[in-house]
């Protein structure tokens, strides 16, 4: 078969949004260039050329977004990237994938995010939750966050650890179609070989 024949086969539209899927991973996803600058991450920059940090395969890939999507849900969002490069060297998965997951928790949806974790730390700590004070001062912070303070955690431990298990579970599936998918297609096509001789 020539490679000009491929266009008019139906998995040939497949093979292109593969293509084009790969292109955009590539222009979306931070390049290692771009992460040896960042100053949290120098001292991991020795660290940072291991070639598992890079690799895009099923096992690195899945753990790395579950990775991400759990700290994203930590009411830490200083320390998020810090950890986050730390436990990513550290277990050697996809950096970029981490990264772009972790991103989760952005701006739009830190305060709804936050409000889920403290909800469900509440529920299961049997607490009622705090409501919003007439006037604020400096000690009335204090003790408002000393009161939701471990609700929050909580909440975030619970709801980051299935948020993290749900995103591993659906990538790790959908991996496993396409493969199976993928195998499947190449079978057609060795028995479609030996058809014609």
């Amino acid at each position: 078969m020539q490679r000009g024949e491929a266009s008019s086969l139906p998995g040939s539209f497949v093979d292109n949004a593969r293509r084009m899927f790969r292109r955009f991973l590539r222009r979306v996803l931070p390049r290692r260039e771009h992460l040896d600058a960042r100053w949290y991450l120098r001292p991991f920059r020795a660290l940072l050329h291991d070639p598992a940090l890079w690799a895009v395969h099923r096992r690195g890939v899945t753990r790395a977004l579950a990775l991400g999507v759990f700290i994203a849900f930590l009411p830490i969002t200083p320390l998020q990237l810090p950890l986050l490069a730390a436990v990513t060297i550290w277990w050697r998965v996809n950096l970029p994938v981490a990264v772009v997951a972790v991103f989760v928790n952005n701006p739009l949806t830190l305060v709804q995010m936050y409000y889920l974790n403290y909800r469900v730390g509440t529920w299961l700590l049997g607490r009622e939750p705090v409501g919003f004070p007439d006037s604020v001062s400096l000690r009335l912070m204090i003790e408002q966050l000393a009161r939701i303070g471990a609700p929050l955690f909580l909440g975030a431990l619970v709801v980051g650890s299935l948020a993290a298990a749900l995103a591993y579970g659906v990538l790790n599936g959908l991996w496993r179609i396409a493969l199976l998918w993928r195998f499947r297609r190449r079978g057609r096509r060795q028995r479609e070989r030996l058809e014609r001789l």
